[in-house]
């Protein structure tokens, strides 16, 4: 069963007590602004359907092309977020990841890129994957830092390929390879043990 711990974090299967903060963030127009690809007439998804969403995804198969998980904080367990491995191709061994933090009080404190670098590394030493790929709207700019700040390459761009309040947006595709990935890793411990040293 998928499940990771970092230092302040606990990544693990969503469960049906998850539903009505979910179905929160599902609802908050700010939040579907920065990943949805739905049209903007807003309507309310009902509590219903985001319970059985998550029926459908606790019945998937362990070697689904997809993982969903939800973000805790260890301290006191409360959800915070959630996020994907999505079409995992386990022959080409490449992903696509997506993750939100739906509680904007603990944006900016680091926890995205703490789950993220979790993720990562589940992917390219458990998986064994070769390349993680991403997908990021260009007025999205926390995103963007924050997987370029892990390393990840644009490697293009689908020129206004989404329809956002009117006006089309581009979408910048960014991947990271396993040979970047152990170098980066490589680098960041032989930093620590001059630190140490």
């Amino acid at each position: 069963m998928f499940q990771l711990r970092t230092t302040r974090l606990l990544l693990q299967p969503h469960s049906l007590d998850n539903a009505a903060k979910l179905n929160e963030w599902f609802n908050d127009p700010h939040l579907t602004y920065f990943d949805g690809e739905e049209q903007e007439t807003f309507q309310a998804e009902p509590l219903q359907k985001t319970q059985a969403y998550l029926k459908r995804i606790l019945q998937l198969q362990p070697d689904a092309d997809i993982i969903h998980y939800a973000i805790h904080k260890r301290a006191d367990e409360r959800l915070i977020g959630y996020g994907q491995i999505a079409r995992i191709d386990r022959y080409n061994r490449r992903c696509l990841l997506g993750i939100t933090i739906g509680e904007k009080s603990e944006w900016g404190t680091g926890y995205a890129r703490e789950a993220l670098s979790a993720v990562i590394e589940y992917c390219f030493a458990v998986l064994r994957l070769n390349r993680i790929g991403a997908a990021v709207y260009d007025f999205n700019h926390q995103s963007i830092r924050l997987f370029e700040g892990l390393g990840f390459c644009r490697e293009g761009t689908l020129r206004q390929n989404i329809l956002k309040q009117g006006r089309f947006a581009d979408e910048h595709l960014y991947s990271l390879l396993r040979a970047e990935w152990e170098k980066l890793d490589s680098d960041a411990k032989g930093q620590r043990q001059e630190r140490d040293g």
